[in-house]
Parts: structure tokens; C-alpha cells; sequence
């Protein structure tokens, strides 16, 4: 006579070989991948181009199409392309430093303090005094042309006010930073009152 294993048994022992295998596999972290030596050669197919048209071999670098018609740096060889030209956008550098950027969204909050402390620092004080002051980190994204794409507000803990929070969330108009050529996203701390 064969014994079976009950449902339950089952599970578990296909839990813990998955467990085991999930675990083994992050321990260790992602496996390094050598870079393909075509994208170092030129291949516009590895740099997220488009495959050049038939025929476009036999032409002279950016003939065929009117100049006003071609993206900037199209037609130019690879190393006489300004910086970012014709990398997709996830992969260009930003233009202005990081820090930059934080600085700038920190004077932009900065700026609407005054009525964020009237629309809803005040009222939430006047119903419960304490605690007194409120913490946040705004984690912030901006596009290319400096547009705020995302953004999430992180609550301390021991300063917390859900109530002051969700007016925030609310009340806060999207921030603009100068345009920093690259999408960058920064953590801004921040204060009220």
C-alpha cells in the first residue's frame, strides 16, 4: 500500500520549497548582466532608436529627410550627439544637480507655509492643541520641464496628525521646480507651523 499525503501536508511542503527557493534566490541579489557589445558598437536597435530605414546605409549621415523634419541630433554620429540626444528619457542624467532640485521644492513649499498654516495647521490646533508641531517628508518627482508628477507625504510619527495630513494632500497645489532635463524624484522635509 502507497501513502498519500493529506491537502494540508501538501500545502506546507510546497510552501516551504517555494519559501526556500525565494530566499535562496534574493539572498545572493540580481544576477550581474555583461552589457551587449553591439549597444557599445552603435547598434541603434540597443538604444531604444528605431532601426534606420532600408537603404539608409547608402546615404550620407542626415540626407534623405529636410532638416526641419529630423529630431535633433538625428543624423549625427553617435559621438558628435549633444549629451542625452537620443538616449530615452528614463536613461539621460539630469542637467541640474539633485540637491538643486530639492532646494528649489523646498523653497516652493516654503512659499505656501503661510497658507497651509491657515487652511489647516490652524483649525486642526484649535480642536487639538498637541501635539503642537507637525513633520513630514515630501517625496516629490518632477518631469523634464520640472512639473511635479508624483507625489506621496511621509508623517512623523511622533508628531502626527492625520487630520493635518489629509489637508495637505488636498490643499497643496502641485509644485514647480525649474526645468531639470531629466526626470528626478527628491525627499524635502518639512515643517508646520
Amino acid at each position: 500500500m502507497s501513502r498519500q499525503l493529506s491537502t494540508p501536508t501538501a500545502i506546507l511542503l510546497g510552501s516551504a520549497m517555494i519559501a526556500a527557493a525565494v530566499y535562496l534566490g534574493l539572498r545572493h541579489g540580481p544576477a550581474s548582466v555583461a552589457p551587449d557589445p553591439r549597444a557599445a558598437a552603435g547598434d541603434a536597435s540597443h538604444r531604444g532608436e528605431p532601426a534606420p530605414p532600408a537603404g539608409a546605409a547608402e546615404r550620407a549621415p542626415g540626407e534623405g529627410a529636410p532638416a526641419a523634419q529630423r529630431a535633433p541630433g538625428e543624423g549625427a554620429p553617435a559621438a558628435q550627439r549633444a549629451p542625452g540626444e537620443g538616449a530615452p528619457a528614463a536613461q539621460r542624467a539630469p542637467a541640474v544637480p539633485r540637491e538643486e532640485v530639492a532646494r528649489q521644492a523646498a523653497r516652493a513649499l516654503d512659499a505656501r507655509r503661510p497658507a497651509l498654516v491657515e487652511r489647516c495647521y490652524k483649525p486642526a490646533i484649535a480642536a487639538q492643541p498637541a501635539p503642537r508641531e507637525v513633520k513630514y517628508v515630501f517625496n516629490l518627482t518632477f518631469d523634464a520641464q520640472g512639473r511635479q508628477i508624483a507625489r506621496g507625504i511621509i508623517e512623523d510619527r511622533e508628531a502626527s496628525r492625520p487630520d493635518v495630513t489629509a489637508c495637505l494632500a488636498t490643499a497643496l497645489p502641485p509644485v514647480a521646480v525649474e526645468p531639470p532635463g531629466a526626470s528626478v524624484r527628491v525627499d524635502v522635509p518639512f515643517s508646520l507651523p
